[in-house]
């Protein structure tokens, strides 16, 4: 059963998605990048190596099928923009709003503010999305 249904009002917050980023997370074989070596990273001028963006979003692309469930699959919208690196030695969590509802064919949309911080509460990803939520049962009759 989905998390978010459609009695949930606007200022609903999404649950938190959390991990703790490893290196071994990104590695690929022997590959020496600024991606998977902290050689590599180091001679770039960086503290570590910089987690490939997309595994790290899919945090909240998590947290976004727990939400909605089959109305995250079919009829998921995202929009996200990767505000700074985030190092493979980050934690991070997702974080998410409901912003704004709208009654459609399908059931009713949720709109949320979806962002991903990391230890220093800084905000790496941020962006918006929105999901399809089943219309409430008619009630039956006695």
């Amino acid at each position: 059963m989905p998390v978010l249904n459609a009695d949930t009002t606007v200022g609903c917050e999404l649950p938190q998605i959390a991990r703790q980023l490893r290196l071994e997370h990104f590695k690929r074989g022997d590959e020496k990048t600024i991606h998977t070596d902290m050689e590599a990273a180091s001679r770039e001028g960086l503290p570590a190596p910089v987690a490939v963006g997309p595994q790290v979003a899919a945090l909240i692309f998590q947290q976004l099928r727990l939400c909605f469930e089959h109305g995250w699959i079919e009829g998921g919208k995202c929009e996200l923009t990767f505000r700074r690196p985030v190092f493979v030695t980050d934690f991070c969590v997702a974080k998410g709003t409901v912003t704004r509802r709208e009654d459609v064919a399908e059931g009713v949309r949720l709109y949320c503010d979806v962002w991903i911080e990391n230890q220093n509460g800084e905000n790496v990803i941020v962006g918006n999305a929105s999901g399809i939520v089943p219309a409430p049962n008619e009630l039956s009759p006695p």
